[in-house]
């Protein structure tokens, strides 16, 4: 029997409604760039990546050297002060406005992550909902938690394949949240497209 892919949920298709969503993260011939010092950049070596669903192509992942990885990480280093310093209802009001924005487009980030990793649907929308609704109780609730704690500083996240957005996503924003800079990898097995999109939508908000 052929395999039937519903235009709905077509990678294509997908593809392009992200293109149209955040334009910054692709390069001109349709490649995703890397979010390095705080600009999308077109660095590092591709890699092929493939769908579990399928076997088919769905992009290229750039993959950075150990010395593009180290811009990136003293860059994050020399924002951290003023990010630290930052009032911690702007920082409040900047990851509202993140989650706010995510929230439009959870059902993209649903299906890219189908494509991506093999999830079903429901299990790919899960996944960005509850990053969004765990940031959402830490955004209404870090006061209390905070109390006389100051930031860490830098903090540096590496994540599974399998949940990117409920493990990646929600450790980055509840750091940040916390006046802590961050640097992120993407997972090489799955899930840098999908976070592109939502880490785009992230910076876009300061």
């Amino acid at each position: 029997m052929p395999k039937i892919i519903s235009p709905q949920v077509e990678f294509s298709g997908l593809l392009n409604q992200m293109k149209i969503v955040v334009p910054e993260v692709f390069s001109p011939d349709g490649k995703i760039l890397n979010l390095l010092e705080g600009r999308w950049q077109q660095i590092g070596t591709p890699r092929e990546f493939t769908s579990p669903v399928d076997g088919s192509q769905l992009g290229w992942m750039p993959m950075l050297n150990r010395e593009t990885a180290l811009r990136g990480v003293l860059f994050a280093k020399g924002e951290a002060a003023a990010w630290a310093a930052t009032d911690l209802d702007e920082r409040k009001r900047k990851v509202q406005d993140c989650l706010v924005q995510l929230r439009q487009h959870v059902e993209l980030t649903g299906r890219l992550i189908m494509w991506e990793i093999g999830k079903t649907y429901k299990l790919g929308f899960t996944d960005i909902d509850r990053a969004i609704e765990g940031v959402q109780w830490y955004v209404d609730n870090i006061e209390g938690m905070l109390g006389q704690r100051k930031p860490l500083g830098l903090v540096s996240n590496i994540a599974s394949w399998n949940y990117p957005m409920s493990v990646l996503l929600h450790a980055v924003l509840v750091q940040v949240l916390a006046g802590n800079a961050v640097v992120a990898k993407t997972p090489t097995d799955g899930g840098f497209i999908s976070l592109s999109l939502t880490f785009a939508v992230a910076r876009r908000c300061g």
